[in-house]
């Protein structure tokens, strides 16, 4: 299809055979344009899977479908694979992870909430089903939108002996790197493990405006290793969940040399989690929960509304072993007279390394009853290099507003 298409754009390049170029330019201006021709025809390029034997709504296995579509797709360079409204079943074939590999230059698309991939309910008894990710090969250049992913999760909860390894997506390579890769406007819900799980070797990320929902791991997990860098989470939120998730909304850990991550503007209703990035911003999200993380360099966390649910015993904002870390202008809502409102800490049994050159300015901390209490509203453990100023705190008597320990090189405005 693409060499057709081609030849009938260089049969429309006639017309410049009459301009008034000279016989040298005259070449140099057909095969670039015919070269561009060809890259947008493959581009344009769409496969529908219903083409390659999906039928939606029925109970049949879609899953040979949807891969010979993609394969059809990987062969002529890239295009389009098109979901079209109607629910189809994706079940896993073997060892393979995952199910369906995007191949380069791939746009995978529905149309919107409608058009829905769902697994085979047989993933209950099963593990490691994996619905979409990159080929061994690594991939680039992949955008998935307009979705509907469908883990079809039965267990109310997380337990001993349930699958939790069964994934939305999972795009992590050992060996080949995934880059540029955009997921846009997709709900992802009822996974087993996480809604969207990404890792090793991925560089230029982007999750943007996706609804998460009922996931036992975590929702949007992220991962790391050298090499990683360049992700931004902006615009999702999990909606209300019909069971209990085990884990956050949003979770960077395992990073493991991950560079420049950007979570800006989410709703995380089950607690937000990031740790090991060397240049990390938290910015402007509403947080039910906690935000925590440890082995942070170069970080911000700034403008965020977070609040504490009832029944933990913690602190709300708790950051270890940082290095440089500003904590500016976010509000914190405590829930709970034992609960503290920031707690920075070092230099444990587990590491040594104390945190380091933090900044504690502009927050306001408060109960969230008028006449609540909180236990305490900002702590140091193991801090060398800080400072401390500008911060309201309410609900707790002057002398329990801030407490240090084993810390040294602290300017502050709270202590008596």
């Amino acid at each position: 299809m693409a060499v057709v298409e081609l030849r009938n754009h260089m049969c429309d390049l006639t017309p410049f055979h009459s301009l008034p170029l000279s016989g040298s330019s005259m070449p140099r201006l057909i095969l670039p344009l015919a070269m561009l021709f060809l890259a947008t025809s493959a581009m344009a390029a769409e496969f529908n899977i219903t083409a390659y034997g999906a039928k939606p709504d029925d109970d049949g296995d879609d899953t040979l479908a949807v891969v010979k579509a993609l394969e059809a797709c990987g062969k002529a360079g890239g295009g389009t694979v098109v979901v079209p409204t109607g629910t189809f079943q994706i079940s896993r074939q073997g060892a393979e992870s995952p199910i369906l590999a995007i191949p380069s230059n791939t746009t995978f698309r529905g149309e919107g909430p409608a058009s829905v991939l769902k697994f085979d309910p047989k993933v209950n008894t099963s593990n490691f089903w994996r619905m979409l990710g990159a080929p061994d090969t690594g991939c680039k250049n992949v955008t998935i939108r307009d979705l509907h992913l469908d883990g079809s999760n039965t267990h109310p909860k997380y337990a001993k002996g349930v699958p939790e390894q069964s994934h939305g997506m999972f795009f992590s390579n050992s060996t080949a790197p995934i880059e540029n890769l955009m997921i846009r406007d997709v709900l992802v819900e009822n996974f087993a493990g996480d809604c969207i799980a990404i890792g090793r070797n991925c560089r230029n990320v982007t999750i943007r405006d996706v609804k998460l929902r009922n996931f036992l791991r975590q929702g949007i997990q992220m991962a790391g290793g050298d090499g990683a860098r360049d992700y931004l989470v902006t615009g999702c939120q999990d909606l209300e969940h019909t069971i209990q998730p085990g884990g956050s909304t949003i979770h960077v850990e395992h990073a493991r040399g991950l560079k420049n991550v950007i979570i800006t503007s989410n709703h995380c209703r089950r607690s937000l989690l990031a740790g090991g990035v060397d240049g990390l911003l938290v910015e402007n999200n509403v947080i039910e929960g906690r935000l925590e993380g440890n082995g942070n360099t170069n970080a911000r966390v700034q403008g965020n509304l977070i609040r504490s649910v009832p029944g933990a015993k913690a602190s709300i904002v708790q950051l270890g072993f940082a290095d440089g870390l500003v904590l500016r202008d976010n509000m914190i809502v405590v829930e709970g007279e034992d609960r503290t409102g920031i707690y920075v800490w070092g230099k444990s049994k587990y590491n040594p390394e104390p945190s380091r050159e933090v900044v504690i300015t502009g927050n306001v901390i408060r109960p969230a009853a008028k006449d609540g209490t909180i236990a305490r509203g900002i702590e140091l453990n193991g801090v060398i290099g800080a400072t401390v100023k500008d911060n309201r705190i309410r609900g707790c008597e002057p002398e329990k507003r801030f407490k240090m320990s084993r810390s040294e090189d602290i300017v502050t405005d709270l202590a008596k």
